[in-house]
């Protein structure tokens, strides 16, 4: 595979929004510049434990980082996170969980950390997002008809 480079700017700025929000596991150049997986379901698991965001999306089973080996299960598990921070910010997120776990889009899955992160510095509140991915709904279904609704005067 080949390597990808991540702009030095991109990873400092995830450094300057998540470094706000949790103090561990430590945010290294190396691990930003390609996160594995069981550093992004540990910040995960910080995010959660440390502010309360993402709350109830994760079963037991689901937080304990060894339990989720295969592909699917860490591709469900990043999911989620994407669905649920959609639904709180009202936009798609542009990260694929598919490539994530691939090692690919390291600059996407940083903008997403950093998204996380300015929701919980504005203080989003991230319950009714839970309980909407927990019902099974997607984002790309129903904000693009959410979006379509205009006021009516």
């Amino acid at each position: 595979m080949a390597s990808q480079s991540v702009d030095a700017a991109v990873i400092q700025r995830t450094k300057d929004t998540l470094g706000k929000v949790i103090k561990k596991p430590p945010l290294t150049d190396r691990l930003l510049s390609r996160p594995p997986f069981r550093y992004l379901h540990d910040i995960v698991a910080e995010i959660m434990r440390s502010t309360g965001f993402f709350k109830g999306l994760y079963t037991p089973q689901e937080l304990d980082a060894k339990s989720i080996q295969d592909r699917e299960a860490k591709v469900a598990f990043l999911q989620k996170a994407v669905d649920t921070l959609s639904f709180v910010t009202g936009e798609l997120s542009r990260v694929k969980p598919q490539k994530v776990v691939a090692g690919h889009e390291v600059e996407k899955t940083n903008e997403f950390l950093q998204s996380v992160s300015i929701a919980i510095l504005k203080q989003l509140d991230s319950s009714e997002a839970v309980q909407r991915v927990l019902k099974g709904e997607k984002p790309s279904e129903t904000l693009g008809r959410e979006k379509k609704k205009r006021p009516q005067r």
